[in-house]
């Protein structure tokens, strides 16, 4: 039986340098050496090391970079729960899910800043002001929304002791978490936008016809929704499980894993019916060629039905929504694992499979040009794998040394 327990020493206790923790230390910085080295590589040679070429540009980066938002998520779906709704109940795990969500960003735009070429013009689209392009609307929310979510974290990362020296800097952050509702609003309506608009970054390519479909922004809003709040759930209980003490409500949890069985249900059916639509229904000759050539040069089908609907979709919902299952954890635990594979295999079928179908510019001439292959190569792979580097040592001295949780329980 779980005993609760306020007690402000535990978190001024010294961090104790276990084996367990120097080790897991330890692979977070092989991570990161791995990640530096290739980022390194990339930036003194330029992107002739990937195998990414002018036929397929986008390819793991931009897998990582897309699921990256959509999994940060939680932040604002939680925000908006707590701070537009009134739902105080979920008061306790709003700060675990802004840090969740800051992290996912940053580790978007880290791989973003590796995708783009030349980092060194990082700054052209807030100078350049291209307001036909989607890319750079989303360039900008993600910015806007960024900025508001440090506004966010600011008053957590200030509670440390490390700022008794300077109490203003408290004060100041402390301020602005005052107007926090103001804040969720303005999150909720940019993140709503960029989301959508990641989405319409394919959906208005006329000349791919596998892309072209008012959908597209629809898709990107509802998995977001459906996933973040699941990732952030199971970082909470991983977080019980590694220290021994109950940080959350599980009744909080189990609330939030039903919510986004439900989201999963209304994405998984609009996603099926859209597909059904588009392959079954529409025959659109550009379409349906396209998806043949899918078919035929890549394992399209089994990404999709199989990784992407039944084990990304169907088998989360299910242990989601099912009490005998929805009150354990570990099932908790492997069904957000499902649902996060679900969300990469969806960008990752969106973006690179959309591109290994050649150009159409022509009604009259289909398909002239090569088909385009991709697998990313082990620079790719160490720029990935750095990424994870950071997530992994951003989440682990976030449970360190933030307070990111209200109140303690001992489990």
């Amino acid at each position: 039986m779980a005993v609760s327990t306020i007690d402000n020493k535990i978190e001024k206790k010294p961090i104790q340098m276990k084996p367990g923790l120097i080790a897991w230390f330890l692979l977070i910085g092989l991570l990161l050496l791995i990640g530096l080295i290739s980022a390194f590589r990339v930036f003194s040679q330029g992107l002739v090391l990937t195998n990414m070429s002018d036929t397929v540009p986008w390819g793991l980066w931009i897998t990582i970079d897309l699921s990256s938002i959509a999994l940060g998520a939680g932040a604002f779906t939680l925000s908006a729960i707590v701070y537009l709704m009134g739902l105080k109940r979920f008061q306790p795990i709003i700060r675990l899910a802004i840090y969740v969500g800051f992290i996912g960003y940053t580790a978007a735009l880290l791989t973003l800043v590796m995708d783009i070429g030349r980092p060194d013009r990082f700054w052209h689209p807030w100078v350049y002001w291209n307001v036909h392009s989607v890319l750079w609307e989303i360039t900008w929310c993600i910015t806007i929304y960024l900025t508001i979510m440090i506004f966010e974290v600011l008053p957590v990362i200030t509670e440390l002791k490390f700022f008794d020296r300077w109490p203003w800097t408290r004060t100041a952050a402390h301020k602005l978490h005052s107007i926090a509702p103001l804040l969720a609003l303005l999150g909720l309506l940019i993140s709503l936008l960029h989301q959508s608009s990641l989405g319409a970054t394919y959906g208005i390519v006329k000349a791919r016809a596998i892309w072209f479909k008012p959908s597209m922004p629809i898709m990107f809003i509802l998995s977001a929704i459906a996933v973040g709040p699941a990732l952030t759930m199971t970082v909470a209980f991983l977080s019980e499980w590694i220290t021994g003490k109950r940080r959350i409500p599980h009744d909080i949890l189990f609330t939030i894993a039903q919510y986004s069985g439900f989201a999963l249900l209304v994405y998984g059916y609009l996603r099926f019916w859209d597909t059904m639509a588009t392959t079954y229904y529409g025959r659109t000759p550009s379409v349906m060629q396209a998806l043949s050539l899918l078919r035929e040069t890549t394992p399209y089908n089994f990404s999709f039905w199989v990784l992407e609907i039944i084990l990304g979709v169907l088998v989360p919902a299910i242990l989601f929504l099912m009490p005998r299952f929805r009150r354990r954890p570990v099932l908790l635990v492997i069904g957000t694992g499902l649902a996060v594979m679900g969300i990469i295999v969806n960008r990752w079928n969106t973006t690179v499979s959309g591109l290994t179908v050649p150009l159409s510019y022509s009604p009259g001439v289909l398909y002239q040009a090569p088909t385009g292959s991709y697998f990313p190569n082990l620079t790719e792979w160490g720029i990935a794998l750095g990424v994870i580097g950071y997530v992994l040592f951003m989440l682990t001295i976030g449970m360190l040394f933030l307070p990111l949780f209200p109140k303690e329980e001992k489990h």
